[in-house]
């Protein structure tokens, strides 16, 4: 039987600044995804995949953008002890800033 890849920890409020969202924080290793689910509507996407980029994050990590709705987020879930930001990268024709991050859930 093959191991897990996904750690999820529950009752998780998450500060996406113009709103919060309680939910279990899904983490899956292999996929490189981070999520909220909650019982409200659909998981919230935490994470971003920048594969187009040629970029993977590191087993454990996974890439967080820090512009549009989600600007501010990595620095809020580090601050809730949620992930650890390994380092920035800039990214796309805006120059945008995401971070890989360890998930520390």
């Amino acid at each position: 039987m093959a191991e897990s890849t996904t750690t999820v920890k529950y009752d998780v409020t998450v500060d996406f600044g113009g709103f919060k969202l309680t939910g279990a924080l899904v983490h899956d290793d292999e996929d490189r995804v981070l999520e909220l689910e909650n019982a409200e509507g659909p998981a919230e996407p935490i994470s971003i995949s920048l594969q187009g980029y040629g970029l993977t994050p590191e087993p454990g990590n996974v890439f967080i953008k820090d512009w549009s709705e989600h600007s501010g987020l990595t620095a809020r879930l580090a601050q809730a002890g949620l992930v650890t930001p390994m380092h920035a990268l800039t990214v796309g024709p805006y120059h945008s800033t995401a971070y890989e991050v360890q998930v520390t859930l």
